[in-house]
């Protein structure tokens, strides 16, 4: 298949001198090495969008020298943060004879030369218009909402993923178990909603996560519901974004646990949302908008206590020292947005320099 991608690329490339070739993500691990090889004058970046694993586990992989060689033919490498850049290129050390510059994050293997460099990806700031649409999807209140999903509580929680198990879904259940357990004044105060889209449902793993998450969900609720409230509502189905919004407008919380994410774009959506500057985003450690958004609850989603005691800091935050902390984060999302990763990207790809060609000024 990447073979027949660079068939098509080199098509398009045809009476294109010193063309710039940008692949996207993992699907394409050869493809790098494929366009460089028949188009030396060519400048070719991968961006990578998953973590890369430490050294141990991607050693694991029958193929990995063949993957590592394929990706190198790339002049520039973009992981999202530091740490996965880091753990490519302690990979790549083990694997394969080259020679790495620490300093600059450069391979050097045979004649050619890789940088690999962070470029944390973002989101279009403002992902909405400022005023929302009159529309019943896009000017609910939070009130409004809550009686839709046929509920009458104070505070409101949501959780917006793709069905799967690298988010966490499973341990943000059991700690909203454990906060409404070790905080019993909360019953029948608080309700989460997650907004669950299926995920590669073909594949049987998926289906049986699926139906976990459907059984812990039902668990928690015969625990604790009474006839008007029930701590946990999974509404399973893709969303729009009109759809998503109210949800994250109306939120005190908007619980984000991935257990491993190269970014997580739904924690920048909740912060570009909140125009109001209210909300609290409590978000995993184990992201990459954790670096980023400092602002935010920084948990640790397998520590089931650790992610009671943020809910229950979240509730009672002062309005405040939210706005405070969503002011932060929100300049944040609007001074590194999706427009700002592209510029950073390609201006640094176009820079490369190519064996008898001199580099274009910025």
């Amino acid at each position: 298949m990447n073979e027949r991608f660079a068939q098509a690329t080199l098509a398009e490339l045809e009476g294109v001198s010193e063309p710039c070739v940008l692949i996207q993500d993992y699907h394409f691990a050869l493809l790098p090495r494929l366009i460089k090889e028949r188009r030396p004058d060519a400048r070719v970046a991968l961006f990578w969008h998953i973590p890369w694993p430490n050294p141990e586990s991607f050693g694991i992989c029958p193929w990995q020298r063949e993957l590592l060689h394929g990706m190198l033919g790339a002049d520039l490498i973009g992981f999202h943060i530091q740490f996965h850049c880091n753990n490519f290129l302690e990979t790549v050390d083990r694997a394969l004879e080259s020679r790495i510059d620490w300093e600059y994050f450069v391979v050097r293997r045979g004649n050619h030369r890789t940088s690999v460099k962070p470029f944390p990806i973002s989101i279009a700031y403002p992902r909405y218009p400022s005023t929302p649409p009159v529309s019943q999807s896009g000017g609910q209140t939070k009130m409004e909402l809550l009686m839709d999903l046929g509920v009458h509580v104070k505070h409101l929680a949501v959780g917006v993923d793709r069905i799967d198990y690298t988010k966490g879904i499973l341990e943000r259940f059991r700690g909203v178990e454990r906060f409404l357990e070790k905080y019993p004044e909360y019953q029948g105060q608080l309700t989460f909603v997650e907004l669950g889209a299926p995920s590669r449902t073909h594949i049987k793993q998926y289906q049986d996560l699926i139906s976990a998450v459907e059984a812990e969900s039902d668990r928690i609720n015969w625990r604790f519901q009474t006839r008007e409230w029930k701590p946990i509502i999974l509404l399973k189905k893709h969303h729009s974004h009109e759809e998503i919004r109210p949800f994250y407008n109306a939120a005190d919380a908007c619980l984000v646990t991935s257990l491993h994410d190269g970014m997580n774009l739904v924690a920048k959506e909740f912060v570009s949302s909140r125009d109001d500057e209210q909300g609290v985003l409590m978000l995993s450690r184990f992201t990459g908008a954790s670096r980023e958004l400092r602002d935010a609850l920084i948990v640790n989603p397998y520590d089931t206590e650790q992610l009671a005691e943020a809910i229950r800091t979240a509730l009672e935050m002062p309005a405040e020292e939210q706005g405070v902390r969503m002011r932060r984060m929100r300049d944040t999302v609007r001074d590194r947005n999706v427009y700002r990763w592209a510029a950073d990207l390609i201006m640094d790809l176009v820079q490369v320099p190519i064996e008898g060609v001199p580099a274009p000024k910025a």
